[in-house]
């Protein structure tokens, strides 16, 4: 545990920002000294190391057969002033894994691939830009033309830096060429349900399918004293239906949340009857059909609340597809969690992971151990240490039975 610990606390104090928490979007400055460091240590574990052209860094573990791989990792890029263990957990925890197997002089039969995957958060580019490059979603041309969010710097411009800075240090690949038969992930929950439970071991059956719904609200601007009731075109009217046309329909669906978490009213001005509102939402369900239904009721109700109030409306969908974990990962993890006697759920998961992205080539499974009160994405985030090693000793235990060629 030790190692672990020191391994996470040690990228915890870079990108330290002082608000209490880490910043640290992909291939900024302070994520390119998060990954010299991620490079030198696997090289320390004997990994040989690979960079693609979406800027992924693959440790490479060799088995008795060159493929297909078992790969396991995450990423190491924050949201801005977020905690130290998203992402990080299943990146170290895969390392410190391959060390152990390395001093057990354990050989597997299948090559383990160790992955850190660039900018899953998407505070830079694109969330999950690495991912879908390795996969195939996404070309090096496409990628090559995105912009920074945080810097005003093309992909290409910054993948340079991140060369540069570890020339000498990695082989450069176009794409990783090998088939991969599994990708298991070691995570914190990012939720309260293992920590309101006391329970050790999250095991996912899925990870929720995302609908981002963004509605403009079109209406006539005009003095909040001067229009008469019966002569005004709001678009907050419409919108605030909406918002609670939300609340009821997620709650007529099983296991589905909804949110409305982003309000932007113009001119928002206390005695100006506002021309634009624009909502965005974000449902969250396991089932493709249940998203569909509830945004078809959401969107009806949305129409004829602005029908009523003479208000015209735009919309824009964005969709990431349920994915369910592979039944054999599922068990494997479960499994191990039995023999090393640590109590566990079967649950979904509600935030999104680079292993939605990798479940398009491969099967797919995820680990959970819990978060303290639930709280993610923020300066307090905090994953007791035991729950860390609990985490990482089930991901060892469920990646030796995929790397064995049974």
């Amino acid at each position: 545990m030790n190692r672990l610990r020191e391994d996470i606390e040690a990228l915890g104090k870079i990108g330290k920002d002082n608000r209490g928490g880490n910043s640290r979007p992909a291939l900024t400055y302070q994520d390119l000294e998060a990954r010299k460091y991620v490079v030198d240590i696997m090289k320390d574990a004997g990994l040989r190391v690979l960079v693609d052209k979406g800027a992924n860094i693959i440790g490479i573990r060799e088995g008795k057969l060159k493929e297909p791989f078992v790969s396991t990792g995450s990423h190491i890029d924050t949201v801005m002033n977020g905690g130290m263990f998203d992402g990080v957990l299943g990146v170290m925890g895969g390392l410190e894994t391959i060390r152990q197997m390395n001093e057990e002089r354990i050989r597997t039969d299948f090559p383990l691939a160790l992955i850190v995957f660039t900018d899953e958060e998407g505070n830079s580019f694109m969330p999950f830009a690495g991912s879908k490059f390795f996969t195939g979603e996404i070309n090096e041309e496409e990628l090559g033309k995105l912009r920074g969010k945080y810097e005003d710097i093309s992909f290409r411009e910054a993948f340079k830096r991140f060369i540069e800075k570890v020339e000498g240090e990695v082989e450069l690949i176009d794409r990783f060429p090998f088939k991969v038969k599994t990708h298991m992930e070691l995570h914190v929950e990012q939720g309260p349900i293992l920590d309101a439970k006391k329970i050790q071991i999250g095991i996912v059956n899925g990870i929720v399918g995302v609908e981002r719904l963004w509605i403009n609200f079109l209406g006539k601007q005009s003095h909040a004293g001067s229009t008469p009731m019966n002569m005004r075109a709001d678009p907050l009217i419409p919108a605030s239906e909406t918002v609670l046309k939300v609340r009821q329909t997620v709650g007529e669906f099983n296991e589905m949340v909804g949110t409305v978490g982003f309000l932007e009213i113009s001119p928002n001005v206390v005695n100006v009857i506002s021309g634009k509102v624009r909502l965005g939402i974000d449902i969250r369900s396991l089932s493709e059909k249940d998203i569909e239904d509830a945004t078809a009721k959401i969107m009806k109700g949305a129409e004829e609340s602005s029908l009523m109030e003479g208000v015209r409306m735009e919309t824009e969908r964005l969709v990431e597809k349920p994915v369910p974990c592979s039944p054999k990962v599922i068990e494997d993890i479960k499994s191990s969690a039995e023999e090393l006697g640590y109590s566990h759920l079967i649950m979904p998961s509600r935030a999104i992971h680079d292993t939605q992205v990798m479940a398009s080539i491969t099967d797919v499974g995820m680990i959970f151990v819990p978060s303290k009160d639930g709280i993610s994405h923020a300066p307090q985030e905090w994953t007791d240490w035991e729950d860390c090693d609990r985490g990482q000793r089930v991901l060892k235990l469920a990646l030796l039975k995929e790397l064995q060629n049974k």
